[in-house]
């Protein structure tokens, strides 16, 4: 295949205002991409089905909305993520399916990463998609984390009408229950779900205890932010979707102010955190993919 596949963005999303998610800034960030936009816009409680359907006015070449119910059936293991996720892409028409969560932006540096990943991916019948580093974003725009409970990478896009499903969540990808095959990007996927005021970080915890089986009042309960290992300055820049956000940095958590939390997870952090240091590999590593490393 020389020519450049179609590509098919989707997503999934319900009160985004509320959640505080830069949904907007995620849907731009992958647009250029997109031959279509599949928008799965759950039954909101806020102005989401508005903001979605602005940007439909505006991209109307491209964008289509999916209006569903979010149900409470079986409430665990975040089990409507994926049903939603998985309605979504049934709707998608492309040759390749790009899929991006509501608090995820795409820099505009790494389109051409991408593409070239995807067009090299294409011509090898064995490989089903394409993963992405991850930069997690804790408190507010200026820090990063890094730890075992933050996961590096993932599959946000791959090859359609392949059996390819959202697995558990819809953080990762699998085709017929398996891992899927995929090769790096090398291109980054922004995360800014824990870039939090004090009131959204309880908002949060109590709007997706539901999809868990959890008690809102429970989740919510002296909710902070913790001072991790693994927490570090970031320098460098951020998607240009994200600068409207950006210039009100202030009113965000400052995780440095955190209290510490010497628990055996916190411990567990710093031995990977040291070993990681030393070497590139996390021991026992939680994977939704298989790697295949290219030769050079």
């Amino acid at each position: 295949m020389n020519e450049m596949p179609k590509i098919s963005g989707f997503t999934i999303v319900r009160n985004a205002t509320i959640l505080a998610y830069p949904f907007r800034e995620s849907v731009l960030s992958i647009l250029p991409l997109c031959e279509e936009f599949i928008i799965n816009c759950g039954n909101s409680t806020d102005d989401t089905a508005q903001i979605v359907e602005q940007l439909a006015n505006e991209y109307p070449e491209k964008i289509k909305i999916l209006f569903t119910d979010w149900s409470l059936e079986n409430p665990y293991g975040g089990f409507q993520l994926k049903k939603q996720s998985d309605l979504a892409l049934q709707q998608t028409k492309g040759d390749w399916c790009f899929y991006i969560q509501a608090d995820e932006v795409i820099h505009e540096e790494e389109h051409s990463a991408i593409l070239a990943a995807i067009k090299k991916a294409s011509q090898n019948p064995d490989i089903d998609g394409i993963l992405f580093d991850y930069l997690h974003f804790y408190g507010n725009f200026s820090y990063q984390i890094k730890g075992r409970n933050w996961y590096r990478r993932e599959v946000r896009a791959f090859k359609n009408h392949r059996g390819i499903e959202a697995f558990r969540d819809a953080q990762g990808f699998r085709k017929n229950g398996k891992r899927i095959t995929v090769i790096s990007s090398t291109a980054r996927v922004f995360h800014y779900g824990y870039v939090r005021t004090v009131a959204s970080l309880k908002t949060k915890a109590e709007e997706m205890a539901q999809w868990w089986g959890k008690s809102a009042s429970a989740s919510s309960e002296n909710i902070s932010l913790k001072r991790h290992v693994g927490l570090s300055k970031y320098l460098k820049t951020h998607p240009k979707w994200m600068a409207e956000r950006i210039a009100d940095n202030n009113i965000y958590c400052d995780p440095t102010k955190g209290m510490r939390c010497w628990n055996k997870d916190e411990f567990k952090n710093i031995i990977t955190w040291l070993w990681e240091s030393v070497v590139p590999y996390r021991i026992g590593e939680f994977k939704n993919y298989k790697l295949v490393v290219e030769k050079k």
